[in-house]
């Protein structure tokens, strides 16, 4: 089973970095994943993050590269 794990990294005092990576388990379980494999990131300033402030697009952008990945992993 593959699949794709996201999670914020700190790039400094002001910026998260939302990070995707891909992730496969040997057991149709999916209770352990492994081989995480970089994918894509984009950072983005905390504040707007936080207030949900970001544009139309880049909410789309985050959302299309993980429906992406997914299809592609899930040949």
């Amino acid at each position: 089973m593959n699949g794709l794990v996201s999670y914020f990294e700190s790039v400094d005092d002001e910026t998260l970095r939302l990070v995707f990576k891909d992730v496969s388990s040997q057991s149709e379980s999916a209770n352990f994943w492994g081989n995480a494999v970089l994918f894509t990131y984009n950072d983005y300033p905390i504040e707007n993050l936080k207030s949900l402030n970001l544009s139309n697009e880049e909410f789309a952008m985050i959302g299309q590269n993980l429906i992406i990945r997914l299809l592609a992993l899930d040949k």
